[in-house]
């Protein structure tokens, strides 16, 4: 009976120890591996969105418009030709009681030549106009690569982040999983309570389900990063994952003036507003040219062909040149309602652009706040990951020794994963911090090549 009982304690202890070996290979923690740098993620965007080429086309449009209002310095060619079969009937005056019927076809041919030579004005405003729109498309287009920039840099930055979420999860689940193995072992001998062994066990799996947690938010980021590189699927492959965070010293930041001021100069978005006051304020003189006579030139010649009409063939033949004016004297508040809408309009962008100007002042305000906090943080908080490491390998040490309870070194792990996953978190805001404060000032958008380092 006591050889049973002993045989039945080795198979179960086997047996346990075959299921946690089971569990640490299928709980192999996996750290993505990439090779992709902020430069490439830049690049592959503004290659490939769709929203920059969408502002391509635009402009394409814009200059279409240009040419459209240029065409009104040159003249107008136009053809006419036109074959009709009549049935009239005619009663002349010098005879009311005669009455004439025929039956002939009429052929005629004619071009004419209109070229106009004043209109108050109104197409050389059109033309301005036309000309601020093609700038305010650029500008645009501008202002959509400075949002796209931001956008690939916070989505590359979270996507580190959630990697070093990955990596704190990791190397947490290891060390448990090396103190659960000591534990076991003094667990079978006696020396140490289950208790013990359990509670490196759960620590493991706790470390498994952070791994898990920044896993999927990585998953996520990443689906984010592929639809802004326009990847097929919004699929980011694995040998395109965003490369290890690579920590450098900071640089001291320009003064709030230098930057403001930088903005100023350097926004396309307000860039385009500026060029849509421009062009509001020429289709203002535009609507105030219509209030003026069109003078234009008009030329041309005609043939026409009457075929049996009355007796015999007619033709005629006429060439023409001439001066010709046409004055709307009214037309029922049509002109002062579009001058009215066009002036509310100027006015409505005026305002705008104040909006806009206190928002930059603002932004730039709070990503020189953030990036300055954030950076000071950072220092401090590497230097408490130095701290804490040293603590926690004095208190595993003297814990193996016997020396100190379990709840310590639990603590001292503790504080030793929440002093990594600060780092890596102050770092990536500092990061964004910096990129959010490029972008408010229209740096970034300086930097196509070069941009701030990753």
């Amino acid at each position: 009976m006591m050889k049973q009982t002993t045989l039945l304690l080795v198979l179960l202890l086997c047996i346990a120890s075959t299921g946690v070996a089971a569990r640490g290979q299928k709980s192999a923690l996996m750290v993505p591996q990439g090779r992709l740098t902020l430069d490439e993620a830049w690049k592959a965007a503004l290659d490939n969105y769709p929203g920059i080429q969408e502002a391509r086309q635009r402009i394409d449009a814009a200059r279409a418009v240009l040419k459209q209002a240029k065409s009104a310095y040159l003249p107008t060619v136009t053809a006419q030709g036109g074959i009709k079969a009549l049935d009239v009937t005619g009663q002349p005056d010098w005879n009311p009681y005669l009455r004439v019927d025929d039956s002939y076809n009429e052929m005629s041919l004619g071009i004419r030549l209109t070229w106009l030579l004043f209109d108050g004005f109104s197409r050389e405003a059109n033309t301005l106009a036309a000309i601020h729109g093609v700038e305010l498309r650029k500008e645009r287009l501008a202002d959509t690569r400075r949002l796209l920039l931001k956008a690939v840099a916070t989505a590359y930055y979270q996507a580190q982040l959630a990697v070093e979420g990955m990596v704190v999860a990791k190397q947490n689940q290891e060390f448990n999983q090396i103190l659960e193995k000591d534990a076991r072992i003094k667990w079978q001998v006696g020396a140490a309570p289950e208790a013990e062994m359990l509670n490196f066990s759960v620590k493991a799996l706790q470390a498994e389900s952070d791994f898990q947690a920044a896993e999927r938010d990585f998953k996520i980021v990443c689906a984010a990063l592929a639809q802004l590189m326009a990847l097929p699927e919004a699929h980011l492959p694995e040998d395109l994952y965003p490369v290890r965070i690579t920590k450098k010293g900071g640089s001291p930041l320009e003064t709030f003036e230098s930057d403001y001021q930088f903005a100023l100069a350097h926004r396309p978005d307000l860039k385009a507003l500026d060029a849509g006051v421009l062009a509001q304020e020429q289709l203002l003189r535009a609507e105030k040219g219509n209030c003026y006579p069109d003078i234009a030139l008009i030329t041309g010649g005609g043939y026409m062909y009457e075929d049996d009409k009355t007796v015999k063939d007619q033709e005629e033949h006429e060439t023409y040149v001439g001066v010709v004016a046409s004055w709307d004297l009214y037309t029922g508040g049509l002109r002062t309602g579009k001058i009215r809408e066009v002036n509310a309009e100027l006015r409505a962008l005026t305002q705008q652009r104040k909006q806009l100007l206190l928002a930059m002042g603002a932004a730039i305000r709070q990503s020189r706040d953030r990036a300055e906090t954030a950076f000071e943080t950072y220092e401090r908080q590497k230097l408490t990951l130095e701290l804490t490491q040293r603590i926690r390998e004095h208190v595993a040490t003297a814990y193996r020794a016997g020396a100190l309870p379990l709840t310590r070194l639990n603590q001292a792990q503790t504080d030793l994963v929440r002093a990594s996953g600060a780092v890596a978190l102050t770092w990536i805001q500092y990061r964004i911090a910096l990129v959010n404060l490029a972008a408010e000032t229209g740096r970034i958008n300086l930097l196509p090549d070069s941009p701030p380092s990753s």
